[in-house]
């Protein structure tokens, strides 16, 4: 296993500067990372772990060809999509939506009266989430996800791929590991995924993250990225810019890392209709807060 101790190559300016924007790899200040790696911060703390086809070829396979239908496009991916074109104004068409207001990587589009919404929108991006989710104020409770609700067969094939990848993180960040799994303890087992620390997962599609922090998932936690591909690319290299490291996350690969450091994905040149599946696996915080199933639903009746 190899050691980089790295230390903070940009200032918290410059870190802000880069919120919502894309890398390229004159971030990175090591080689781009494709073997077993450990990398620590300047006080010696685990920022991101490598583990270079960990993960077994055919429960990859198996997972691949399920994950790869259940990603769809969404519009609520807020800073990680990206900046949106220059120049745009009220009026203008994008994705299909009318301009209303433009804030920064979100717009407001305008509803068919004319009035403006209040639920911004950011560039369309193949993204979706398995597994469950939290309450939140435009879903005010707990739910099993589409996908895994009407494909429930299916999302049960991708478990041991799941599993693995809770184990590995188990294995190489017990502390972390623990804290998360205490709170997935904590969680009524209607949702939760069953033998994992996690709830949910992220599915991005040939997605190329601008930079980003990631949200509602357990602080005390870990992110647990990997990869599933069909044909053949270049790039896509996950980085951290404040450290200088990035990884190139492959199939059967794992990184293990710090989600609540900036991050984003270097371009991703595709030959021809090759496929970059990104597999996001958490523990969403207020999932401690669900109920049952059954008092969930109960809170959607009282609505």
């Amino acid at each position: 296993m190899n050691l980089i101790q790295s230390k903070p190559y940009l200032t918290d300016e410059q870190i802000k500067e880069l919120h919502g924007n894309y890398l390229d790899e004159s971030y990175l200040k090591y080689p781009v990372i494709n073997n077993d790696t450990i990398v620590k911060d300047e006080n010696g703390n685990i920022v991101l772990v490598f583990l270079k086809n960990i993960i077994p070829s055919n429960i990859s396979k198996q997972a691949y060809e399920i994950f790869r239908q259940a990603v769809s496009v969404s519009n609520n991916r807020g800073q990680a999509a990206g900046p949106l074109p220059k120049n745009l104004k009220m009026g203008d068409k994008f994705d299909g939506l009318t301009i209303g207001k433009v804030q920064g990587n979100r717009f407001y589009p305008l509803r068919k009266d004319g009035t403006l919404s209040n639920s911004p929108k950011a560039r369309s991006v193949h993204s979706s989430i398995i597994g469950y989710a939290d309450r939140y104020a435009r879903i005010p409770y707990c739910r099993t996800t589409e996908f895994t609700r009407k494909y429930f067969d299916d999302y049960k094939k991708t478990l041991p791929y799941i599993k693995f990848i809770g184990e590995q993180f188990k294995k190489y960040l017990p502390e972390r590991y623990e804290a998360q799994k205490k709170a997935w303890d904590n969680t009524h087992i209607d949702f939760k995924i069953p033998e994992t620390p996690f709830t949910t997962i992220t599915l991005n599609k040939n997605f190329r993250t601008a930079c980003h922090y990631d949200k509602g998932d357990l602080e005390e936690g870990f992110g647990n990225l990997a990869v599933l591909e069909g044909g053949e690319y270049t790039g896509g290299y996950t980085i951290l810019p404040k450290y200088g490291v990035g990884v190139d996350c492959r199939s059967c690969d794992l990184a293990l890392f710090d989600v609540h450091q900036l991050h984003g994905n270097t371009e991703i040149k595709r030959i021809g209709n090759a496929e970059r599946i990104s597999i996001v696996c958490y523990f969403r915080k207020k999932m401690t807060e669900c109920g049952s199933a059954e008092e969930e639903l109960e809170r959607v009746k009282n609505k």
